[in-house]
């Protein structure tokens, strides 16, 4: 979409397509530090569709807004796609151009976006640990925070891959200085580092 008069009859044309519902495309987002689970019901050979060195699909996500901040990424990487007869333009450019009647006026005041999006989160083993920062916090960043909620339907996980936990928080007693000289070894290996004692 080249102009926002394009993209506002274009939107509009999709809305009335799908009756007040937008008929999206699912962007497939990997990260070079996990493992797909394989849950996610792409076809194997898709898994690694945007080469090793980018790695493994393992999110789907829905209804975002919100570009992914991968290394190396693709500039639309993590954007929904409006689908509708042989038009493709991104949510994104959607919301901004019909912000209050796709979000409703008062997320539309508040945010000027649509600021949330849900997503099928897939590995076979654990991830790194690492830190949402609450608005607060983000805020000295010039940043947004990002909550999380979590589900873990059963309907999705006929195989527990292997590692079925999920940590919240630190263990007991653990300082600054270790969590400090984990941070600085972060580029020695995932699999490799470990917590420093004493």
């Amino acid at each position: 979409m080249s102009t926002s008069t394009t993209v506002n009859a274009a939107t509009r044309q999709a809305l009335e397509a799908g009756e007040g519902i937008l008929r999206l495309a699912p962007p497939w987002v990997p990260h070079v530090y996990t493992q797909p689970g394989r849950r996610l019901k792409l076809d194997p050979r898709d898994l690694y569709a945007y080469n090793a060195h980018h790695g493994g699909i393992d999110e789907r996500w829905f209804a975002s807004t919100t570009p992914a901040m991968n290394d190396n990424r693709t500039p639309d990487e993590g954007l929904s796609y409006v689908v509708c007869e042989d038009q493709r333009f991104t949510l994104k450019d959607a919301v901004e151009a019909e912000g209050p009647r796709l979000v409703g006026k008062t997320i539309w005041e508040k945010y000027h976006r649509w600021p949330v999006y849900s997503k099928f989160f897939d590995n076979m083993g654990p991830i790194m640990h690492h830190l949402h920062q609450s608005d607060e916090q983000a805020r000295l960043v010039g940043r947004q925070g990002k909550p999380e909620g979590y589900y873990f339907p059963p309907q999705q996980n006929a195989t527990d891959g292997y590692f079925p936990h999920t940590y919240f928080g630190l263990e007991p007693g653990t300082t600054r200085e270790q969590i400090r000289a984990c941070l600085e070894a972060r580029n020695k290996g995932f699999w490799t580092t470990r917590r420093p004692t004493g």
